[in-house]
């Protein structure tokens, strides 16, 4: 688990860190989700597979064949939104 999932940052490893701390988690274990989740998803994409991955109060991320969309719940947005502009970016997306 020594390397960092391909296609993430080093902010995203940061990000792992930060989440392994707050959650009293080894970042391995983080890092270990973060990697299955990107199998699940590739495994979905490449066999055109549809599914959801619902993120409990955050959104759900669909995927239709080979699309993907991320739908956020507007309660999140609004709340994490600091200015009206961001907040109808995120969702439009």
């Amino acid at each position: 688990l020594g390397a960092f999932p391909p296609g993430l940052s080093k902010a995203d490893e940061l990000i792992c860190a930060e989440v392994a701390l707050r959650l009293h988690k080894p970042k391995s274990t983080i890092i270990m989700c973060i990697k299955a989740t990107l199998k699940i998803c590739e495994w979905a994409l490449s066999s055109g597979q549809n599914l959801d991955f619902v993120f409990k109060g955050i959104g759900v991320l669909l995927c239709r064949g080979s699309h993907v969309a991320m739908r956020f719940f507007e309660d999140l947005v609004r709340e994490v939104a600091q200015s009206e502009h961001l907040a109808e970016g995120l969702l439009q997306v």
